[in-house]
């Protein structure tokens, strides 16, 4: 998926938690960006990244072409996690095109940047929701 023709999904996702749109980074390999930039990177499969110390201040690393199978692992670990919560629900589920996915992709990782969630992929999974839901993806 070319990430590119979705900007205007990320700037208002951006414009929503006060970034700037000019903070938006697409680029070919997040973790050869990070090694350029000193800037640790444990996931070589990231889709998304977000930098909050940079020379420039934060950036939202996104991968200008992310491959399907990436995706489906991201939301498969979604739908692994929350069996913990529910076994009779899958909120995965609700992911139901690509938009939705990359704004949860998004939120998610905004979220780990957040001090009451951090690097909890259950309370980071609870909030993007929260948020996707309070932005209206969810409406009927």
């Amino acid at each position: 998926m070319n990430t590119k023709d979705y900007f205007e999904l990320f700037r208002y996702l951006m414009e929503q938690y006060c970034l700037f749109q000019e903070d938006i980074v697409f680029v070919d390999d997040i973790s050869e960006w990070c090694r350029q930039n000193s800037i640790p990177d444990v996931d070589s499969n990231r889709p998304m990244k977000l930098v909050l110390k940079t020379p420039s201040g934060c950036k939202m690393l996104i991968k200008e072409t992310i491959p399907d199978e990436v995706i489906g692992e991201r939301v498969n670990a979604l739908r692994i996690r929350g069996q913990i919560k529910s076994v009779a629900f899958d909120r995965a589920d609700m992911l139901n095109s690509d938009q939705k996915k990359l704004a949860y992709l998004f939120l998610s990782e905004y979220a780990a940047s957040l001090i009451d969630v951090g690097d909890d992929e259950l309370l980071a999974d609870d909030w993007a929701f929260t948020e996707m839901k309070r932005l209206g993806y969810f409406k009927k």
